[in-house]
């Protein structure tokens, strides 16, 4: 082995053009045991390490010694080393060897000078270097290239410089000159530009044309929003919002607008947006301060880091052109001042290294390979430490090489992988669970291992010992002797095989699903919950369910003596029960087509049914209810009068009508409801136009009768017989109250019918008269239009005039050339309803004699059949006798 001396010195030199291009060549002389190789090259380093911004990125460029590699030349020799490096600016590391004995020595042929951009020198490629005064915005850049307008770099005399942004309609010319309102060319934000100070030609001096803000958009105009707002889509000079405006327009995504002063170093870039570190420009100018951004290249281990700085040997980041980078410029550290490892080998004591013997093969002699002392794996086996072998990282106590250097072995206590199946140390052995060969205990060794109550050595499971080691027994999975089956765990009382070992059985008190059954309650009544067939009961099995089915026929038949519900059959279940039930509807409404007798409707079935307001009566299928019972309409009374659901005495003879159409006319017992008034009797005439008339008074004609509004009741005479017949006042008004119209029937057969009842409630006064108009008919159909009047005061019908009927038109005049006003001119003040000469009067009353109150009645005017009198044909109160010549009565309905 051959001895080093190693001498370390240190000289400075001053940061020189010439020192920039020293080469570090190592020479070996003399002793030409030589031979040459030109499969091998060894390195020359040339150059000092330069960093500098890339002139395109503006990333620097760490420039390491260049490295070159020509043939190497390798000569036996005894001579002295000298290798000068220079590791930085204005130092220059020199390292003299002094070797004794043969060297094997490596002469290394170099290159020539090669082109340094930044040591001021211009050399071969460059157009210029200024050396430290290279960069951005200087009239060298940082590649050594002249400043030019259109490279994107503002230089000395450019007031803008967008690259291939450049343009005489840009916000930066061709010339690399702003584009300002004036200079004659069109530029972001300029509707127009004419270059003169002329503001009242086409062009204005805010440089938009003269029609811009009317809100039209003429043909020289982009847009024309009329207004002055440059933050919406179109600007007050009538231009598109564009970036370069000088506005910011966030309807076209920009962030920022500085006009003329957006640039890609600037706070604005070229796109109106805000400069951030990652966008992939240099932001330099303004308020930036990066010195690189390569956009998604950023980052640790970048040319340009995260905050866009330059990746320099130092800065604890080990860039792209550093072997390591540990945050310091020393020495002697692993990483030197350059940025270059500290490797083992080179027979130097560095930093991290516990030895350095020159890495010369032999493991044992106390310094590895490694430059390390010896140690169980370091993956060098030395015995004279006892190891056996040493695999390194490959040693492992599964493996041939234990953690401890030492071959594995059966015994050790560890499990020497795919070679052992087990290793318990001294705990091997038979009965153990690792046998003495480092195999496992298994069942059917014929070797009674832990956890095993048997093992004979054979597969067999019909023997005492079961091929799972375990003696023979119910629950084993192995049908043994007197069992039935055995599935092992799967044994279930419910299964397919019991925990006793015997197959599901109905009877065995166990529902097993596999036997089909659905219960089991190990006895075979047929009465309870389970069958005798281990089948649930039901309804329809043909056996009575104890305390939950009524009957069970086990038929589906509904209408027999059991119920397809196994309950026993009953009026109201929905079924018809043949040979008891006529109908059977569900329900116990015996409104409908069955009651809940479960029979049909009947008038008498002594409930009310059907359509039956009450008790078999009402509801037009049965005979009408008398008063008090219960009714739906006037129909379902005998009386006619339906009165809050309740059938009560008729008011009228039209509700008895109503209720009977069938009663014939003659006296019936009515209640209008008159208060102090019980009910009294009355004439009904159940057949004169349709029937219902309450008749309240009757004239024979004879004298002496009182007139149609006397409050004097007369009740002898029978007005249907036309005899004369009278109710008092208060019943005549009673009537008038639930009446709405009036008849009065001559003896001859005619018939005069009014649209309106005879009177109103103030016939009850003491004097009191009515008039007004009213329709009449005649029993032929004719018809008019005429007015009706009374008066009940005794000295005003002295000599007639208690109740008229005349004809239209209103206004007429008489033989008194009186004029009517609603048909009667009350002339006579003993007469007040008798026109003079009875003239107009469908009905009139006159007396011949005074204050006897007596009149009769009489007819002047005709309609239809209903005919004048004789009386009337000349001067009525003349020629007429006393009483009328007329009989008939009158009733209201």
């Amino acid at each position: 082995m051959k001895s080093l001396r190693l001498i370390f010195g240190l000289t400075t030199c001053a940061w020189l053009a010439a020192c920039a291009d020293s080469t570090a060549v190592t020479t070996d002389t003399a002793n030409t045991d030589t031979m040459t190789d030109s499969a091998t090259t060894q390195p020359t380093t040339t150059g000092v390490p330069t960093t500098g911004p890339d002139p395109t990125t503006g990333v620097p460029t760490t420039s390491l010694p260049t490295t070159t590699n020509p043939t190497s030349t390798t000569t036996s020799t005894d001579t002295t080393e000298t290798t000068t490096l220079t590791t930085g600016p204005g130092t220059t590391d020199t390292t003299t060897t002094t070797t004794d004995g043969e060297t094997d020595t490596d002469t290394t042929a170099t290159t020539g000078p090669v082109a340094e951009c930044g040591n001021g020198i211009v050399e071969e490629g460059e157009a210029c270097d200024d050396g430290r005064d290279n960069g951005p915005g200087k009239a060298c850049n940082a590649d050594c290239q002249s400043n030019a307008c259109g490279d994107g770099d503002v230089g000395p005399g450019e007031e803008c410089d967008d690259g291939a942004g450049n343009g005489d309609m840009n916000s930066c010319k061709a010339d690399c000159t702003d584009n300002v309102c004036g200079d004659g060319a069109v530029g972001p934000g300029e509707g127009c530009d004419d270059g003169n100070d002329v503001d009242g030609d086409d062009c204005t001096n805010a440089c938009a044309l003269p029609t811009c803000g009317d809100a039209i958009v003429a043909a020289t105009e982009e847009c024309d929003d009329g207004n002055d707002d440059n933050t919406d889509l179109c600007t007050d000079t009538c231009t598109n919002a564009a970036c370069s405006d000088g506005f910011v327009q966030e309807g076209v995504g920009e962030q920022c607008d500085d006009g003329n002063a957006n640039a890609d170093d600037g706070d604005c870039t070229t796109t109106c947006k805000d400069a951030l570190c990652g966008d992939g420009h240099v932001w330099s100018s303004g308020s930036g301060t990066e010195e690189c951004d390569l956009g998604a290249e950023n980052g640790p281990g970048k040319a340009c880091n995260a905050e866009c700085h330059f990746n320099v040997c130092g800065d604890g980041d080990q860039g792209p052109e550093e072997a390591c980078d540990d945050g310091n410029l020393d020495n002697g550290d692993g990483c030197n001042a350059i940025c270059g490892l500290e490797e083992c080998g080179n027979e130097v004591l560095d930093f991290g290294e516990e030895c350095d013997d020159g890495a010369n093969g032999e493991p044992d002699d106390g310094c590895t390979d490694n430059c390390a002392f010896p140690d169980c794996g370091d993956g060098f086996e030395q015995p004279s430490l006892g190891e056996q072998c040493d695999l390194g990282a490959g040693n492992n106590d599964t493996g041939a090489c234990t953690l401890a250097c030492l071959a594995a072995a059966c015994g050790d206590g560890l499990i020497h992988a795919n070679v052992e199946q087990c290793d318990d140390g001294a705990n091997n052995g038979p009965g153990q669970a690792c046998k003495a060969d480092c195999s496992a205990n298994f069942c059917g060794d014929a070797d009674v291992g832990p956890g095993e109550a048997c093992d004979d050595g054979n597969a067999s499971n019909n023997d005492d010992c079961t091929n799972v080691c375990k003696f023979a027994t119910c629950g084993d999975g192995f049908e043994q002797g007197s069992e039935q089956c055995d599935l092992g765990d799967a044994n279930d009382n419910v299964g397919q095989c019991t925990l006793a070992c015997n197959l599901p059985d109905c009877g065995d008190g166990f529902v097993q699903p596999s036997n089909m059954e659905e219960c089991d309650d190990s006895n075979m009544s047929n009465t309870d919950a389970c069958l005798d067939t281990c089948k649930g009961a039901s309804c329809g099995d043909s056996h009575v369910w104890a305390g939950n089915e009524q009957c069970d026929d086990g038929n589906q038949i509904e209408t027999d003596d059991c119920l397809n519900s196994c309950n026993d059959p009953t009026c109201g279940d929905g079924h018809v029960w043949a040979g008891n039930e006529q109908c059977d509807d569900g329900n116990d409404i015996d409104s409908d087509t069955c009651t809940h007798l479960c029979k049909p409707p009947a008038c008498d079935d002594g409930i009310k049914s059907g359509a039956e307001s009450d008790v078999d009566c009402g509801g037009g299928t049965c005979a009408k209810c008398p008063v008090g019972d219960t009714c739906v309409s006037p129909g379902d009374c005998t009386t006619g009068n339906c009165a809050l659901g309740v059938c009560a005495p008729a008011q009228s003879c039209k509700q008895l009508h109503t209720g009977n159409p069938a009663l014939p006319s003659g006296k019936y017992i009515i209640d209008p409801g008159l208060l102090g008034a019980p009910p009294f009797e009355v004439w009904c005439d159940m057949d004169t136009d349709g029937g219902g008339w309450t008749v309240f008074h009757g004239i024979s004609g004879a004298d002496g009768e009182r007139t149609l509004v006397t409050n004097t009741e007369n009740l002898n005479g029978n007005p249907l017989n036309f005899q004369h017949y009278s109710i008092n006042q208060l019943k005549k008004a009673g009537l008038s109250l639930i009446s709405t119209e009036t008849i009065f029937v001559r003896n001859n057969g005619t018939w005069l019918r009014v649209n309106k009842p005879a009177f109103t409630p103030a016939l009850i006064q003491p004097d009191a008269s009515w008039k007004g108009s009213v329709v009449i008919t005649a029993n032929n159909g004719a018809t008019a239009n005429a007015f009706m009047g009374w008066a009940n005061l005794p000295a005003k019908i002295l000599k007639g005039g208690d109740f008229g009927i005349t004809s239209t038109p209103d206004g007429q005049i008489n033989c008194s050339n009186k004029a009517t006003t609603q048909g009667f001119t009350n002339e006579t003040a003993s007469a007040f309803m008798l026109n003079g000469c009875c003239d107009f009067h469908y009905l009139y009353s006159y007396s011949g004699v005074d204050n006897d109150a007596d009149a009769g009645y009489d007819v002047k005017v005709p309609l239809g059949t209903w005919a004048a009198t004789p009386e009337s044909a000349g001067t009525c109160e003349l020629t007429r006798p006393e009483g009328g010549a007329i009989k008939f009565y009158a009733g209201m309905r």
